[in-house]
């Protein structure tokens, strides 16, 4: 799996932000299952300049999935 390409750019101005990113880049390069994998598109979004229309979307998904 890649990184997610942004919708809007990733703020990464602060030291914990990168750290995050790195760790994120950890993930994916595992062997994840699909679900694993929306978790983690979640998680990168969480770096974006808009991070709250993707959550919003991803509480959507569980909402009609749940």
């Amino acid at each position: 799996m890649k990184p997610p390409k942004p919708k809007t750019k990733y703020i990464l101005d602060k030291a914990q932000d990168q750290r995050i990113f790195k760790k994120l880049g950890v993930l994916v390069r595992k062997s994840l299952s699909t679900n694993q994998r929306e978790l983690v598109k979640l998680l990168y979004s969480q770096l974006e300049d808009d991070w709250r229309t993707p959550l919003e979307e991803f509480v959507d998904r569980l909402i009609k999935e749940w």
